[in-house]
């Protein structure tokens, strides 16, 4: 009986409350018209159309670059496989933001594509290997691309790892995917498997890539160089001193290189060959005489290797190579602020070119001004 009561209350306050609101199409009484609601826009401040292109930009600058991830949750992994498990955080994000509005999708799509990563997110998977897990998104990367050609002229920058998986399938349709970019500017072999430079060498060869003016690789994948007369940027990735990479530079005649950078064998060749170079990396205890040869250098990069223990900063630690690379930057024709930088890896993996926040802590870095 109390429950039957507390109902019906319940059922008259509701009704009683419908019949007394005002609405928009009510009169000052509160009786509810019988006539259709009108349309109401709803009512924002400053239109999306409004903002200014460099706010919306440094809203965009707020989003994370990257985030390491296994599994699809983040991690603290060993800096041996940190490039490995890293997936862009900010490029998922920025595509969905393009799907939103006309507006922004023509600020976010070319910033999602710009920098893209052929391995994609969230690329391992637990049930297969890492090689099977890049050469898949790898694969997939590469059929996206070709079903949206309008994406094409967006991309700048690609980064890629090479592996053993269907390399004869992957790696010719790969560099053939290159060539459809117009507009790329950076190649980044972030890691590449021992047996496949056979392979790579057969999918590159007659390829061209005039567009591109930087590259970061390791030694094994010098042969992409070759295909890209028109470099000004060489980066080696890891420890075998590029001296591969050196000998491609010269086959390919690439004049226009201003920076060497994780390059430490001698530069006697390239004397000739890039008589404008600015930035060059020699290892700590070597010979620095061949650098006397390039006039304009304003900066010796001096790399210490991951083993050796050094308790010193590293200013005291290379006090000798610092004096010798300030006799050569002071003795040459060079305006430029002048500069000795002293790099030293604290693990195996050299990943000098990639700017990924959670490899920093992993390197060590002084800059003594000459």
């Amino acid at each position: 009986m109390i429950t039957r009561t507390a109902s019906k209350r319940a059922k008259m306050d509701v009704t009683s409350t419908v019949t007394k609101s005002p609405s928009p199409d009510s009169g000052s009484d509160g009786v509810v018209s019988a006539q259709p609601t009108s349309f109401i826009p709803f009512q924002t401040g400053p239109s999306l159309e409004r903002i200014p292109d460099d706010v919306l930009l440094e809203v965009v600058s707020y989003l994370p670059i990257h985030l390491t991830t296994f599994n699809n949750r983040p991690i603290l992994i060993h800096p041996m496989y940190v490039i490995r498990c890293t997936t862009p955080a900010r490029t998922p994000i920025l595509r969905a933001l393009s799907q939103t509005s006309r507006l922004l999708r023509s600020r976010c799509l070319p910033l999602a594509w710009q920098r893209t990563a052929f391995w994609g997110p969230n690329f391992r998977r637990l049930d297969s290997s890492f090689d099977e897990s890049i050469g898949k998104r790898t694969y997939s990367s590469i059929h996206v691309l070709k079903a949206c050609p309008y994406l094409l002229p967006l991309i700048r920058t690609v980064s890629v790892m090479l592996t053993t998986y269907q390399k004869a399938e992957i790696i010719p349709a790969f560099a053939a995917c290159l060539a459809t970019l117009p507009n790329l500017n950076t190649i980044q072999v972030v890691n590449m498997e021992w047996g496949i430079q056979t392979a790579l060498k057969n999918a590159f060869r007659g390829k061209r890539f005039p567009s591109v003016r930087k590259i970061s690789l390791p030694s094994p994948a010098h042969e992409i160089i070759k295909m890209c007369p028109n470099l000004e940027e060489v980066t080696c990735v890891d420890e075998h001193g590029g001296c591969k990479i050196v000998q491609s530079l010269v086959a390919a005649k690439c004049h226009q290189v201003r920076m060497l950078k994780g390059i430490t064998t001698p530069l006697t060749r390239l004397v000739d060959l890039v008589p404008n170079l600015t930035h060059a990396s020699v290892a700590k205890g070597s010979d620095m005489t061949p650098l006397t040869g390039f006039p304009f250098l304003d900066t010796i990069e001096i790399l210490i290797d991951y083993h050796i223990q050094v308790d010193l900063p590293l200013s005291e630690f290379a006090a000798l190579d610092i004096k010798k690379a300030r006799d050569i930057l002071k003795g040459n024709k060079s305006k430029a602020e002048k500069t000795v930088v002293l790099t030293k890896s604290n693990n195996l993996w050299n990943y000098r070119s990639y700017e990924f926040d959670s490899v920093q802590r992993y390197m060590t870095r002084e800059t003594v001004k000459v």
